[in-house]
């Protein structure tokens, strides 16, 4: 059986930072989310475990940065992607996400969701009145990303009809 990899190195660095060449002339930036409470940690590539049917390896030393984001009622990431992998586990609420050219997914409270490539994100209640949804987010990216870099906005993607 064939165990799923998380890997984090050079490949996602080369990823990461071809992005960046887009144009962001048509970004399409979010609103209304708001992070908190971050944590940063570094792990050192000498990282190599496998459990259960999952395995994490690493080509070279990762940060993980750890935070909750708020969607407050009616707010949206934009469409925008990461360095690295992310994984969100919504805490609480409902939130739609969009990959390119594809159907929304709903995620509610207890479930999770991975973060890798071009994506949107927003409450699933776009009624002012509505509750917030929280989501608490890892990230696991090349160690050296600056802090500063944790997205890009990226334009809306064009898909066929």
């Amino acid at each position: 059986m064939r165990l799923p990899t998380i890997a984090v190195g050079s490949a996602v660095t080369i990823l990461a930072l071809s992005g960046l060449v887009a144009s962001t002339a048509s970004a399409t930036p979010g609103s209304g989310a708001t992070p908190s409470h971050r944590v940063d940690a570094t792990l050192d590539k000498s990282q190599d475990a496998k459990a259960d049917g999952i395995k994490l390896k690493l080509k070279d030393d990762a940060a993980v940065r750890s935070f909750t984001l708020t969607y407050a009622p009616g707010a949206y990431s934009g469409w925008h992607q990461h360095p690295g992998i992310v994984i969100a586990v919504v805490k609480e609420g409902a939130v739609l996400r969009k990959l390119p050219c594809q159907k929304a997914e709903r995620f509610v409270a207890g479930q999770a969701f991975t973060e890798v490539g071009p994506h949107f994100v927003r409450n699933a209640n776009r009624e002012a009145t509505g509750a917030s949804a929280v989501l608490l987010i890892t990230q696991v990216v090349p160690a050296e990303t600056p802090l500063d870099e944790y997205r890009e906005d990226l334009p809306k993607p064009r898909c066929r009809s």
